[in-house]
């Protein structure tokens, strides 16, 4: 998986899983509110496994998508 997908991935899941345990939350269903934070967690693992520069494979930023790694200084296409 690319740092594009993998960042991707963990927005969308964060934002998901959060929107399922409010949903959980308020109706008093804990199954519900547990795969919300299922959600959130996979999304989290995942992007500390993934999203790594793909050239000197260090941690890049993760609250935003960058156009060059601030550590290499290489173009991230």
């Amino acid at each position: 998986m690319n740092y594009k997908t993998s960042y991707w991935l963990m927005r969308i899941l964060g934002i998901g899983g959060i929107l399922v345990m409010l949903i959980g939350g308020l109706t008093n269903q804990v199954v519900v509110g547990g795969i919300g934070i299922a959600c959130v967690l996979a999304g989290t693992l995942q992007m500390n496994f993934f999203y790594h520069c793909p050239h000197c494979k260090r941690d890049l930023p993760k609250r935003t998508l960058p156009k060059t790694c601030p550590y290499c200084k290489t173009p991230l296409d």
